[in-house]
């Protein structure tokens, strides 16, 4: 499985990137997954080296910090309803609206490049996106994950 069921929220509506990063790290630290300075270091991170990716039909963001700020590895996941505003990965002062958001809360700093790399590889494929923004809870999010061929490792 790749999401626990509680850290996945369909459809979330926010106005910002802030408030989705809030709330994705405030299900992280609720189920004790990651200490208290978690979401501060994400937005920081965030700010510094931002995480959205111009992938096609939308954008998606994997926004994650250092791995000693996390107890239990995790990912959360995020379909928004309205798409927000996110700067680019490698270009800051490019902006792209997001629609999926991918957590990465991870404590070994050399799995956390792989799952970045996979999930990359994973959003090139324009109809698993698409399918992703239509799921509708968090077994069909998990079950669109499994089922792509990208994502056995």
């Amino acid at each position: 499985m790749w999401f626990n069921p509680d850290l996945v929220i369909i459809e979330l509506e926010s106005e910002s990137r802030e408030d989705v990063l809030l709330n994705l790290g405030n299900q992280l630290v609720k189920g004790g997954y990651v200490k208290g300075d978690f979401i501060e270091s994400v937005l920081a991170r965030e700010s510094n080296f931002p995480t959205g990716l111009p992938t096609k039909p939308f954008g998606i963001a994997i926004p994650h910090t250092d791995a000693d700020k996390v107890i239990d590895p995790q990912l959360a996941f995020a379909s928004l309803k309205t798409p927000v505003t996110f700067n680019t990965m490698g270009s800051a002062n490019e902006e792209i609206e997001v629609k999926l958001v991918f957590m990465l809360a991870l404590n070994n700093p050399e799995e956390q490049l792989k799952s970045l790399q996979r999930l990359t590889e994973i959003f090139q494929d324009e109809e698993m996106v698409l399918k992703l923004s239509q799921a509708k809870n968090a077994e069909e999010v998990n079950e669109l994950m499994e089922s792509s061929e990208k994502a056995r490792f």
